[in-house]
């Protein structure tokens, strides 16, 4: 196979820093192409759909990829078809002679990208495993002869004893066979019955795939006639239009880049085409990644500088090209009808953030014409993107929503019923508490308990009496469970005990882990006798397999339990022992766990090479891997006591596998690495989780445990972030309280936080 055939490089997709500070790599100077397979037991045959040999420029070239192995139980490939960032990247395709990328600019110009999806495991043996692709995802071929090979980094295996990985798991490489095609000049009229036909298609009642394959024709014909009616279809991403993404990727792709342009802007004057965030967003990016000054440069470790500095100056002219755009187009927002104009006053909304008089002016008209939305994004507007439309105008929206009969439990409807009357309740709190009340009293809805817990104590105490009697009777919702959970008394416990004690092992698992969290709270002794007897009725469910960890922080009544349980026959009740007692025991639970991991070690000695995480998760070496890793993290980062340099290095030498011994390596460094830093995501914004050194996922409750077991004089830093850095936004006032509660605590230890990042 020759040296000189060129890699189709799919792009590198790095998650980028919240800080700003990280860009995409393009691994410079590396030739994915150059690479030969690392295993030969595992064969990738690559082969034209259909056995096709000659195609016309623009048309789709299918490719089929087949996986076999010859040696079982060892290969796994990784089963998707997707990826976050729009393309997925599992395979490198390499062509002679070489042709342009389509989303090159796309790429390049968007900065960084969260990849990944979800997807699962395929185990390989000698029955084949298939993937299919279409090569213009990658590239735009020209007239001519082509040879092709893919190098595919799907397939990988757990690591062999004592083989050290980073991640748990070996990927190889595996590259195919050539195969060679013809791509010939398409005839004009060849283009334009595809663009008809295509478009019929997209215009019709088609199934889902016949419309995604008519916007990939579109997509990749790559003409002006097929890029012009590209700018005539596409309006949105998603849910909102689901062959969205290939119509947007093939303006990016079009060789047209004014064409793309100029249709698009032609697009705003017409009444029945939406206009939206997606729309003015990929209209403003292509006029940006049209210009080559814009390319980012390559991003230099040494000076990060000069690349945050490019991206701020490139965001600052996006914002300009977006205030431009925004202006055209509100000039010609009495022409739009119907749904598209509701759609594009949503845009103008969305868009001018940074324009308070624009979202004053768009505001009312938005809220005039919100019957002509979609639901889904009326939805999104109420739960998610609330304050573009905070106005007393929305109440009598708000009020014809919670009209409606309940939605079931767990649904979109149910969580936009409870942002609806969140919103209520904050607009007119008399209102608000008398809907929410009404909710609560009806046995058919379904409040979330966030929204109950927006009443007054006296209105939830009232509730609970005609909640106790239907749990009593085992005729009660969800939502009765977390009430007794929160508020229940002691004196409703001899009502529920006779109900409990005749349902024991026959419970679902969230009102069995809401009722041993009442009794744990109301009878703590009472409650771990049934917490016991609980784990003994091991029949009806397999609620036991996670019963510790559903107690929460009521588990320190039921230590004991979960103490004893670190040496049951199911490996899975220990598992989550392990876990419940890292994260909610006390201090008396420590010394448990370090015996327990002093006893896994002898047990594996001499077998050590054995502990491997395969994607079965059924094998002892594969539980065993599991359990040291529970252990080492609970004793490492448990809320009931500290674990600092010196226990690491304990936890080191009782560990057998080489990643636990790197990640107990990476945290003794975070010790010794001066000031450590408290973060948090801010997600959600009313109980975010905090971290700090190997303390992750924790509480503010637990953050404030956690200092108090800190030595005096540690040194903190305290993370603030500015806007734009952090996804959804959280506003400077919240994270200052937060900050100010935290720094006084630690004052009173002996401990000082700084604040880093603060404006």
């Amino acid at each position: 196979m020759p040296r000189s055939l060129k890699c189709v490089n799919a792009p590198l997709l790095i998650l980028v820093s919240l800080l700003g500070g990280v860009s995409r790599s393009w691994a410079a100077g590396t030739d994915q192409c150059s690479a030969d397979s690392t295993v030969s037991d595992v064969k990738l045959a690559l082969t034209l759909k259909n056995d096709q040999q000659v195609f016309r420029q623009g048309e789709i070239i299918p490719l089929i990829l087949t996986f076999t192995a010859s040696t079982k139980n060892r290969y796994w490939a990784d089963v998707r078809n997707y990826d976050r960032s729009g393309r997925l990247s599992i395979e490198h395709y390499c062509l002679e002679p070489e042709a342009p990328d389509p989303l090159d600019s796309y790429f390049k110009s968007s900065g960084g990208f969260i990849g990944g999806g979800l997807g699962s495991t395929r185990a390989l043996d000698d029955t084949a495993f298939t993937a299919e692709a279409e090569l213009n995802e990658w590239r735009t071929l020209e007239p001519g002869h082509y040879r092709l090979y893919a190098v595919s980094y799907r397939v990988w295996r757990p690591p062999d004893p004592k083989e050290k990985t980073p991640y748990g798991r070996v990927s190889e490489v595996v590259r195919s066979n050539t195969v060679e095609f013809d791509v010939v000049a398409a005839s004009p009229e060849w283009q334009t019955e595809n663009v008809r036909t295509a478009t019929q298609t997209l215009a019709g009642s088609s199934s889902p795939d016949e419309s995604r394959h008519a916007a990939r024709v579109l997509r990749f014909l790559n003409s002006s006639e097929s890029t012009q009616q590209i700018a005539k279809l596409f309006w949105g991403l998603n849910q909102q239009q689901p062959v969205g993404w290939d119509l947007m990727f093939g303006l990016y792709g079009s060789p047209y880049r004014q064409v793309a342009i100029q249709a698009m802007h032609e697009e705003f004057a017409v009444p029945e085409h939406a206009i939206t965030s997606e729309f003015l967003q990929t209209l403003v990016n292509l006029e940006i990644s049209g210009d080559s000054s814009w390319d980012p440069p390559d991003f230099d470790p040494e000076h990060p500088q000069i690349l945050q500095s490019f991206r701020d100056r490139r965001q600052a002219h996006a914002r300009e090209l977006m205030t431009a755009e925004i202006q055209q187009l509100n000039a010609v927002l009495p022409q739009k009808v119907g749904t598209a104009r509701a759609l594009t006053l949503n845009g103008l909304i969305a868009d001018g953030g940074g324009n308070p008089a624009l979202i004053q002016a768009i505001r009312p008209a938005l809220i005039s014409a919100w019957q002509d939305l979609p639901p889904e994004t009326q939805r999104e507007l109420i739960q998610y993107r609330w304050p573009l439309i905070d106005d007393p105008g929305m109440l009598l929206i708000l009020r014809r929503l919670v009209a409606e009969p309940p939605p079931p439990a767990r649904t979109d409807l149910a969580m936009a019923r409870d942002a609806a009357l969140k919103h209520i309740y904050e607009l007119n709190p008399d209102e608000g508490r008398t809907l929410i009340l009404r909710d609560l009293q009806d046995v058919h809805a379904h409040p979330g308990i966030e929204v109950v817990r927006l009443l007054p104590p006296e209105d939830i105490t009232a509730a609970l009496p005609a909640t106790i009697e239907r749990i009593a009777r085992n005729d009660a919702r969800e939502l009765d469970y977390q009430l007794l959970d929160k508020y229940g008394q002691p004196s409703a416990l001899g009502t529920l005990e006779p109900a409990f004690e005749e349902r024991l092992g026959k419970w679902a698992c969230a009102p069995q882990a809401a009722m041993l969290r009442y009794v744990l709270r109301v009878d703590a002794a009472y409650g771990a006798e049934q917490v016991r007897a609980s784990m003994n009725s091991r029949k009806d469910t397999h609620c036991y397999s996670q019963l510790f960890q559903s107690l929460g922080d009521e588990l320190p009544a039921a230590q004991e339990s979960a103490i004893t349980a670190l040496n049951d026959s199911d490996p899975e009740v220990t598992q989550d022992a392990v876990i419940a007692l890292g994260r909610w025991g006390s201090s008396e639970a420590e010394t448990p766990l370090w015996s327990r991991l002093e006893r896994f070690h002898k047990e594996w000695t001499g077998r050590e090479g054995e502990l491997r995480i395969t994607p079965d998760y059924q094998s002892p070496g594969s539980r065993g891997a599991a359990l040291e890793q529970a252990l080492v993290r609970a004793i490492a980062a448990g809320t009931g006591w500290i674990c600092p340099p010196d226990k690491l290095e304990r936890l080191n030498n009782l560990s057998w596998m080489e990643a636990q011994k790197r990640q107990i390596e990476s945290w003794i460094k975070q010790w010794n690495s001066g000031p450590a830093r408290i973060s948090s995501p801010w997600f959600p914004e009313d109980s975010p989780p905090f971290s700090v050194l190997q303390y992750d996922g924790m509480t503010e409750e637990q953050l404030r445990t956690k200092l108090g077991q800190l030595p005096r004089g540690t040194q903190l830093l305290w993370q603030f972030w500015q806007p734009r850095q952090i996804s959804p936004p959280v506003s400077m006032e919240k994270q200052e309280a937060a900050y100010e509660r935290i720094r006084t605590l630690a004052q009173s230890y002996g401990i000082t936080l700084t604040p880093l990042n603060h404006p």
